[in-house]
């Protein structure tokens, strides 16, 4: 099961036609090309990693754009990945649930509660949806840092490689 759905995970990757070398900017935008709306990322709450949530994809009433909040971490590696986890369920065009009140006022308490629309967050690390949304975040991850090596060391030719 793990594999196949890593094998999912590469093939929706390589459908889309990604810029490269991929950056997190290039794939910032590229989301939002996919999207047809902008895409803003904010850290969250620190209330955030006491609730269980390490990210949440948010739509709001009103806003042409849509709000991705990540849990709070000194780690750019472990922000970007929680950030491609959110990039995982919208390429997955995952249907977003409305939250609870309470949920999204401890997630996000600066949002009106009233114009939320629809919001996704990770409230399981084991179920499929969540599981193939993390293969996707890790297949974008694998990626940056494949295409981030080829940028400071240039393309791999194998010239000057002893056979």
């Amino acid at each position: 099961m793990r594999e196949e759905r890593r094998e999912r995970a590469r093939r929706l990757v390589a459908a889309l036609d990604l810029p490269r070398p991929l950056t997190a900017e290039k794939l910032h935008g590229h989301m939002e090309e996919m999207r047809q709306k902008r895409i803003v990322i904010r850290p969250a709450g620190a209330d955030l990693i006491t609730s269980g949530v390490c990210g949440l994809w948010l739509e709001i009433a009103g806003e042409d754009f849509e709000r991705v909040h990540y849990a709070p971490t000194e780690s750019a590696v472990h922000r970007q990945q929680f950030i491609n986890h959110e990039y995982g369920h919208m390429i997955l065009r995952h249907e977003k649930e409305l939250l609870t009140v309470e949920r999204v006022a401890l997630l996000a308490p600066l949002i009106p509660l009233d114009a939320i629309v629809h919001a996704l967050s990770r409230s399981s690390f084991t179920d499929e949806q969540e599981a193939l949304a993390e293969a996707i975040g890790d297949e974008l991850a694998l990626i940056m840092l494949g295409d981030r090596t080829e940028a400071w060391k240039g393309p791999r030719t194998g010239f000057g490689r002893v056979l």
